[in-house]
């Protein structure tokens, strides 16, 4: 079962998603009317009155789009009269998917497109582009417009889409208001999927670089196949290579990266059965890459084995995290179980849409979906990188606290032996000092532990603010402190002796007590051992700390 935390991740992450398909799906709406204004005075449908002929069939005023069964290659062609009540603008617009096309006037070719192409002697696949065929509308009054069409593809033989026929800027402006949805969305998962890389280099220091290199390039990648589905690509760029191969590209490379992510970030198991996975994705892609390029078999025909292991990946993955999540109880499994398993409720309100004939706004639906699981998988590296972040802010805590002494929040003894420790393995000269707190007990037992408290932060603060530009100080025991001077000129410590003097002086003044440190000081050399070294600096302390006691002895009988 979940527990409380990722049932309430997992609330939180459907939350987010339903919010923004409301949003998106909103704005899809109230871009269907925009677009409606924008265009209605500047571009038209021209799908009504075509004759379509195939071998000697005709068909009259027939309205498009139409679909027939032919065999690939097979010509067809639709025809109509130029007139001035239907040709009111000069340019039309076709959707050519994978096909051939030519345009006559009266018999004389105005316009031609090859659906088939090279780029550097490497056979294209067959793009699904836009044609625009410019009409010499006033020199063509009462002649026959013909468009005849032929597809390799079984796929698409027979299809002839809607016509579109406009002026200038208003054709593509329409185009890109019918996509401005999916522009938007590809536009933001790409954005933040490069911000994202740009945190490579700090998330590194973190060792979650695999997190955001795998959520980026998935973002890239899904961002690519929204622009690519959308038949907006070729606003982008007029090269039939990028055009014809995106799609199909980005379409293996996602399920590839989310492999390999839920692979080496969700599960701690199945790492040979992902890895499998994963290299089945690369060997076909590589596959369908060389057969495309040699021209034995496209891209449109391997379309099923690219569909076959899409699901193949799907499958494994959800069996994977079904089995480490329950079986292994693990959180992270559990969670990616919902976020796949909502995508995939997603996915299926699509398909019944498509069913059941309801065909506007799919595409938008689609890339919601596809935002929405990114999002998803954005939040929770975020989530992952502040988890980690403050587990090592614990650890800085927990460090800190080892080298800290808890009366004085200053260093400790195991923070003044590893700097000793540093500064001897580095060859450096320093000066010690070590110092006590003279009659510790006998302010303890006259004025209580509180004044006795007061008397050695006293001490540490007095040692801290004289020493702190040249060096550190620790408290070391109960009343025994440290210095490590790291300036080792004789004029330099008087001075610090001078300063430490007088701001205990001025702490005791307001006190029945005087706060009086004995000290004993030695430079310390490379050539010295430092055991002994430092048992002559301590022997040096408590002889001052007996010539204090002497000089009081005198003073009080003098007194």
């Amino acid at each position: 079962m979940f527990d409380r935390k990722t049932s309430l991740v997992s609330i939180i992450n459907i939350f987010i998603l339903i919010i923004c398909s409301i949003i998106i799906f909103i704005f899809s709406l109230v871009s269907d009317h925009i677009g409606m204004d924008l265009n209605r005075d500047s571009i038209t449908t021209l799908n009504e009155g075509w004759k379509i002929s195939s071998n000697g069939i005709v068909k009259e005023d027939s309205s498009l789009p139409q679909n027939y069964d032919f065999k690939p290659n097979k010509s067809y062609s639709i025809e109509r009269t130029i007139n001035k009540e239907d040709f009111i603008y000069t340019t039309l617009r076709i959707r050519s998917s994978m096909m051939n096309v030519d345009a006559y006037i009266d018999n004389q070719l105005i316009y031609t497109f090859d659906v088939n192409s090279k780029s550097f002697s490497l056979n294209n696949p067959y793009p699904a582009s836009w044609q625009l065929i410019e009409i010499p509308v006033n020199e063509s009054l009462g002649k026959t417009l013909k468009i005849t069409f032929s597809s390799p593809t079984s796929q698409f033989s027979g299809l002839i889409n809607s016509i579109v026929i406009g002026n200038g800027e208003a054709i593509i402006l329409d185009l890109i208001q019918q996509n401005y949805l999916n522009i938007i969305i590809s536009i933001l998962i790409i954005v933040l999927s490069l911000f994202s890389l740009s945190t490579l280099i700090w998330t590194k220091k973190l060792g979650i670089a695999k997190h955001i290199l795998y959520l980026a390039s998935f973002g890239i990648a899904a961002g690519l196949w929204i622009i690519s589905e959308s038949t907006i690509l070729q606003i982008l760029t007029s090269n039939r290579f990028i055009i014809s191969t995106t799609s199909y590209i980005s379409n293996l490379s996602i399920p590839l990266i989310i492999t390999l992510f839920i692979r080496d970030i969700v599960l701690k198991g199945f790492k040979k059965t992902l890895s499998f996975v994963a290299t089945l994705n690369i060997l076909l892609l590589a596959l369908e890459l060389i057969l495309q390029f040699s021209a034995k078999v496209s891209f449109i025909a391997s379309t099923i084995y690219s569909i076959g292991m899409i699901l193949l990946s799907s499958f494994t993955i959800i069996f994977c995290l079904i089995y480490e999540g329950y079986k292994k109880d693990n959180q992270k499994a559990k969670q990616y179980l919902i976020m796949i398993f909502a995508l995939f409720i997603f996915a299926s309100i699509i398909i019944g849409l498509f069913i059941i004939g309801v065909y506007q706004n799919l595409g938008e639906y689609l890339a919601i979906g596809v935002l929405g699981f990114f999002l998803l998988v954005m939040i929770d590296v975020i989530q992952s990188i502040y988890n980690l972040m403050e587990t090592k802010n614990k650890s800085l805590i927990y460090k800190q606290l080892a080298y800290e002494d808890y009366l004085t929040k200053g260093y400790n003894r195991t923070a003044f032996e590893i700097d000793v420790e540093k500064l001897i393995n580095h060859n450096k000269v320093f000066r010690l000092v070590l110092l006590d707190l003279n009659h510790l007990k006998k302010i303890n037992d006259s004025y209580g532990h509180q004044e006795g408290d007061y008397a050695i932060i006293s001490c540490y603060n007095a040692l801290n603010k004289s020493v702190s530009k040249n060096g550190k100080c620790y408290r070391i025991s109960g009343d025994e402190f440290a210095c490590i001077i790291y300036d080792t000129r004789s004029d330099l410590f008087i001075q610090i002796k001078e300063q430490i003097n007088k701001y205990l002086k001025n702490n005791s003044e307001e006190k029945p007590y005087d706060i009086v440190l004995a000290l004993g000081t030695k430079i310390y050399d490379n050539d010295d051992n430092f055991t002994d070294f430092y048992k002559d600096v301590d022997t040096e302390m408590y002889r001052h700390k007996k010539l204090l006691k002497i000089q009081e002895t005198r003073n009080f009988q003098y007194n």
